[in-house]
């Protein structure tokens, strides 16, 4: 992979990330990126975004239903909760089998480089009283 420059854009993004408590598209980071270089674009947030995503620094989430994709910089292994009625996504801590097995049948015949796990439902605030 052909090593890239780190840019002012690019740190910036990277704060944002790391500052987020969410899980922001490229356009929430797009109007954050604004505040500190009022003249980037929003093609300048995506390509860095991809640049850091092929850098394995930043990860991306894709939502089960084609909205878009979310952000966020990787830290500890976890999986990711969508609620399918207002959109939030949110870390949830991969079962304990996940984070130790060691797919001995699996890694026969591949390598494994990172599990993927989403939970789809409604959240707390979103589900209806019969659900609980």
């Amino acid at each position: 992979m052909k090593k890239s420059r780190n840019t002012r854009q690019r740190g910036v993004i990277l704060d944002i990330l790391k500052e987020s408590g969410a899980h922001p598209t490229a356009e929430m980071i797009y109007r954050e990126a604004r505040r500190v270089i009022p003249n980037i674009s929003l093609g300048t947030v995506y390509r860095n975004l991809n640049c850091l995503r092929e850098q394995g620094v930043v990860r991306e989430i894709r939502p089960s239903d084609g909205g878009s994709s979310r952000f966020e910089g990787l830290h500890m292994p976890h999986a990711h909760f969508h609620c399918t009625r207002c959109n939030g996504l949110l870390d949830i801590p991969l079962p304990e089998f996940l984070e130790t097995a060691r797919f001995d049948d699996v890694a026969k015949i591949a390598a494994i480089s990172s599990i993927d796990l989403h939970v789809i439902g409604s959240c707390s605030n979103c589900a209806s009283p019969e659900t609980h």
